[in-house]
């Protein structure tokens, strides 16, 4: 069967020879030219009842009956209001658009609801229209008689057939059928669009009912197409948003614009005499105005420049020890004026060379060299050649910013100016060689010379005087003492360049000066506090910033105890660090409020700032016991209890069985625990901590400071996971501060030199008891004997009593000691960066001697006080030991039973150090 949506069917082919219903007026009728309008003028309000129901009615019927030649119909006679209304001309051309078709809303209805309409009844034959009176009576318009012309001789043209009308239904409403058919007759042709082609149809016309939609485009299939579709989608969407806003913006601009052109315009010129003095008066009080408001917008914030030698152009900052001492000084803090003449002349002849070659000529500013700058930074598209002289550098060192802003550097102008009306032009350059920054943190001529080549300022020669005078244009890109020297280097030899083009040196002089070797000293400012520097410095930085003061940081540092930790650490590491394969270690101590006494990060802040105290997590081994048996006793156990040392197993669903190996295959049998812990038993560790349960280790570890990532794995109780230095010795000082918690500072006050003003002070946010008397007691018990009987017997000290915890990382890689006594508490670890195993190194040698040799000097100015140690009432308290001893998984809650170790299967892989030695 034929497709009958079939766009080449025969049925669907237009009729060539009926127009369609409602198309057109019905063609005129031979004879009735001289009575009617011309077909151009219809009646302008009489509309086509048809145009709308017959293409409806024409796409319901599937299949409609033939027509039958409709009979001619009778004359049309206009509705009385219609008669009785004179119309204009126009409207007789254009006709009114305010009749509506009373079929055009009907023929919805009609369509929905016939679903196999009647055969249409046959309409009367179309009779010879008649005009009203008024209309016949009329002249006809110019287009009418164009009209009219056209059609003098009608008999030479062959009418087309009369038109076929549509069957009115009989549902509609009786005025629609009642209307006579010459009113329909009457109807203009309106324009019909031409037909599309097939390649103007919309997407999907031809598809039939049923059939599946076209396949939309793919979306790209590679990542870089989708990107692309999206950044285009979003384009568009942004277009579409801001476009609207755009053209609103623009409008509304170009409407402001061309009212305030307008009003320009519509300004008079003077008439007269007086009204263009009147004119000169106000142009001239303007003039004054942008004169004053310009002075005021330069000169609002000026500083005083009562005393300029008193004025603050920089940031100092000085360093107290906690005895009040000074132990650094950064910045210049009002250094004084540099006397030039006990320099040699050619250091102030470096500077004028390379900066400010017209110095002696200009008055504070050389327009010709800001204009040459100027052009040379708008040639390269970057700012490469600075306008400013000298006096106008010391004008921003002194009073300005370092912003770069159109008003700092008309503020600087102006400062210029006045220093150059107040002072000579030596006395100028010497206050610029005494402020001027030189980068490493040395502020002056004098503080560079002592910085790079230790010696005063009198004693430079002519390669170093250019060096240093080369450095004020970039002092931290060319520092020589963290850079590579051969920038700096090239870059005196620019300055030997200048000072020969302007006559200072000859060129002998430049080339003995190249020859010169030239040797920058490597000695850091800080000295000893170069770590504890660094840790600081961030606290620094949020408080202080780039507040242009002078400042004073009252630290908690004993400058005593941190000399004698790094000179500690040196001796130690030399005399035993070669042949023990170990390179590097650190030190912390604390004291019972925090307040860091000493701070060493490494063996040389010159070849390594990593911070090995602060910076470095590392496994601690046997010293994370610590936490465990704080756990047990703060649980029912006392150092009394006794646990099996002896192999275990412990089973968990959804792992394998572990077995961890021991340092010997030594075992002891049932053990106290103080025995164990003194000499450091991992089995009984492990039996320990399985019986608090994992989490509990944890949680009492967070309670004392810890921070660093714990995890409830199988070797938490052998201290596998890693905890920085800084950690463990602020956990251990709720020992020595007998139960309290710290938290580790070293500031205790930053204030103003100046005012004495206070602009931070530390201030412990919750201090509060984190162990109980009695578990402090115990554990106060256990460590005094790991010093007096076990592992770190090498740490006793005559005359005090001190508690501490050795630690022995997996293979030897890491060795950990962190002792106290009340009021007082370091720890130190050992090892090598590259995680490399020592020459079998434990926490009971180099760390702990090196904290012997330490402690001595850090504990001169501590009152000997004994450690608080079990009572009578302690001995008799704690829960009973079990006849037979069971194990609690890790994580598992407590008195789950692990039961009896089972017998491990043949293993001849040597695993005594899977989880490190004891100790």
């Amino acid at each position: 069967m034929a497709d009958e949506n079939d766009p080449n069917q025969p049925g669907d082919d237009p009729q060539a020879e009926t127009p369609k219903e409602g198309d057109g007026a019905t063609p005129p009728v031979e004879g009735a030219a001289s009575d009617a309008l011309p077909p151009s003028e219809p009646s302008p309000e009489v509309s086509d009842p048809l145009e709308e129901t017959s293409p409806i009615i024409e796409a319901d019927a599937e299949e409609p009956a033939p027509p039958e030649e409709p009979p001619a119909p009778a004359e049309l006679a206009l509705p009385e209001e219609l008669a009785a209304e004179e119309p204009t001309p126009d409207a007789l051309i254009h006709p009114s658009p305010e009749v509506s078709d009373p079929l055009e809303e009907t023929s919805p209805i009609i369509e929905a609801d016939a679903e196999e309409p009647a055969p249409p009844e046959e309409p009367p034959a179309p009779a010879e229209l008649a005009l009203p009176e008024e209309l016949a009576a009329e002249e006809p318009t110019p287009d009418a008689l164009i009209h009219e012309e056209l059609f003098e001789h009608p008999e030479a043209v062959d009418p087309p057939p009369p038109e076929e009308l549509p069957p009115i239904p009989d549902d509609l409403p009786i005025a629609a059928r009642d209307a006579e058919p010459e009113a329909i007759a009457s109807e203009p042709a309106p324009v019909q669009p031409p037909a599309k082609t097939s390649d103007e149809l919309p997407a999907q016309y031809f598809r039939a009912a049923g059939d599946p939609e076209e396949a939309q485009d793919e979306p790209p299939a590679t990542l870089l197409g989708r990107i692309q579709e999206r950044i285009a989608t979003t384009a568009r969407d942004a277009r579409t948003v801001l476009e609207p806003k755009w053209v609103a913006f623009y409008g509304a601009a170009r409407a402001f614009g061309g009212e305030m052109w307008n009003r320009l315009r519509g300004i008079k010129r003077p008439r007269n005499v007086r009204e263009a003095a009147v004119w000169s008066g106000w142009a001239a009080a303007g003039g004054v105005a942008l004169i004053v408001a310009f002075f005021f917008f330069i000169t609002w914030d000026l500083p005083s420049t009562d005393d300029v030698w008193e004025a603050t152009g920089s940031q100092s900052i000085t360093f107290l020890d906690r005895n009040g001492h000074v132990i650094l000084r950064e910045g210049a803090q009002n250094a004084p004026p540099v006397d030039l003449a006990s320099l040699p002349p050619y250091v102030a002849q470096a500077f004028v060379a390379i900066e400010d070659r017209r110095f002696y000529d200009h008055f504070g500013v050389d327009v010709g060299g800001m204009m040459r700058a100027g052009a040379e930074n708008l040639r390269a598209g970057r700012v490469v050649q600075g306008g400013s002289t000298i006096t106008q550098q010391l004008a921003k060192n002194l009073f300005l910013t370092n912003d770069r802003t159109w008003r700092r550097k008309f503020q600087e102008i102006a400062m210029a100016i006045w220093l150059e009306g107040r002072f000579t032009k030596d006395e100028i350059l010497a206050l610029y060689l005494s402020r001027v920054y030189f980068g490493a943190g040395a502020y002056g001529i004098e503080a560079a010379a002592e910085r790079y080549f230790d010696r005063p300022a009198r004693e430079l020669t002519l390669l170093q005087a250019a060096m240093i005078a080369g450095l004020v244009k970039a002092p931290s890109r060319l520092n020589p003492a963290r850079q590579d020297i051969a920038a700096a280097r090239d870059r005196a030899s620019v300055v030997l360049d200048e000072m020969v083009n302007m006559g200072f040196i000859s060129a002998a002089e430049r080339e003995a000066a190249l020859q010169q070797e030239l040797t920058i000293s490597r000695r850091n400012p800080a000295g000893v506090l170069s770590y504890y520097r660094d840790w600081i410095d961030p606290l620094l930085n949020d408080v202080i910033g780039q507040q242009r003061d002078d400042f004073v940081v009252e630290t908690t540092i004993d400058i005593a105890a941190q000399r004698a930790g790094d000179e500690a650490i040196n001796g130690v590491l030399t005399e035993q660090g070669e042949a023990r394969r170990v390179s590097q270690a650190a030190l912390v101590a604390m004291d019972d409020e925090g307040g860091v006494r000493a701070l060493v990060g490494g063996r040389d802040y010159d070849q390594s700032q990593f911070n090995r105290a602060t910076q470095a997590r590392r496994q601690p081994g046997s010293s994370f016991k610590y936490f465990i048996y704080l756990a047990a006793m703060e649980n029912g156990l006392t150092p009394w209890s006794v646990r099996e040392d002896a192999p275990i197993t412990i089973y968990i669903d959804g792992q394998p069985p572990w077995t961890p190996g021991n340092y010997t295959n030594e075992f002891h049998g049932p053990t106290e625990l103080t025995r164990a812990y003194a000499l450091s038993y991992n089995m009984v560790a492990i039996r320990v901590a399985n019986e608090v349960g994992g989490q509990n280790v944890i949680d009492v570890a967070r309670r004392l400071g810890v921070r660093s990532p714990l995890a409830n794995y199988h070797s938490l109780a052998l201290g596998a996971q890693e905890i920085t230095l800084m950690e463990m010795t602020q956990a251990y000082g709720a020992m020595a501060s007998e139960g309290y918690n710290l938290e580790a500072h070293g500031i205790t006050r930053i204030r103003r030199a100046s005012s004495n003003e206070t602009v931070w002070a530390f201030r412990q946010a919750n201090r509060h008891r984190v162990i109980e008397e009695r578990p402090l007691r115990y554990m106060n018990y256990m460590m005094r004997r790991v010093v007096d009987a076990g592992t770190g017997a090498a740490a006793r000290i005559s005359g005090r009593q001190v508690g501490g915890k050795t630690g022995t990382g997996n293979d030897y890689r890491d060795a950990w000691f962190i002792g106290y006594v009340p009021g007082l508490v370091a720890g130190v670890w050992a090892g090598n960066d590259n995680f490399t195993e020592t020459g079998r190194v434990t926490g009971g040698s180099l760390p702990t001697e090196i904290w012997a040799r330490f402690m001595p000097t850090a504990l001169r100015n501590t009152p000997v006080r004994a450690l608080e140690l079990p009572r009578e009432e302690d001995y008799d308290t704690g829960v009973t030991d079990p006849e037979s001893p069971e194990l609690t998984a890790v994580g598992a809650p407590i008195g789950a039973v692990i039961g009896a170790p089972q017998p491990a299967p043949p293993d001849n892989e040597d695993r005594s150090l899977d989880f490190g030695p004891e100790g």
